[in-house]
């Protein structure tokens, strides 16, 4: 039977939506404040779930402390306190909404879990009333 392990961090960051296939107006309807010309910020809350088989010896499924770590090393390092659509290098050129974002992390976290470990879910809270639940590419 699979195990489920959840892991939640939090990261603040700036950011601008502004499609280059919209026009200003567009923009502005399709985003609204989102599409502020001098950006604006959210307090994510960014939460991991990962699934696999309990270890018989270790009794785990993953250790906490190396899923933080994984997550601290490939996410919230690159993306707390930072300007999304600026200081991220490895979202360059990435319209940085909560889906998007979800899809950028995804490949970051899943390539540095352990063997038999495998990432099953992201969500990406932006505010009290929204969120993503991206269960990985098809």
């Amino acid at each position: 039977m699979a195990t489920f392990i959840k892991q939640q961090v939090e990261f603040c960051a700036a950011y601008r939506l502004a499609s280059p296939h919209f026009t200003d107006q567009e923009n502005r309807a399709t985003y609204g404040p989102c599409f502020s010309e001098n950006f604006h910020g959210h307090n994510f809350q960014l939460t991991v779930i990962v699934e696999g088989q309990v270890d018989p010896q270790s009794g785990m499924l993953v250790d906490y402390v190396l899923l933080s770590n994984i997550i601290s090393e490939q996410v919230l390092d690159h993306v707390d306190h930072k300007n999304l659509n600026l200081d991220v290098e490895f979202l360059q050129g990435i319209l940085p909404t909560s889906e998007n974002l979800c899809a950028a992390f995804w490949p970051r976290i899943a390539e540095q879990l352990p063997n038999g470990v495998s990432l099953k879910e992201l969500w990406l809270q932006e505010s009290r009333d929204n969120s993503v639940i991206y269960s990985g590419p098809t």
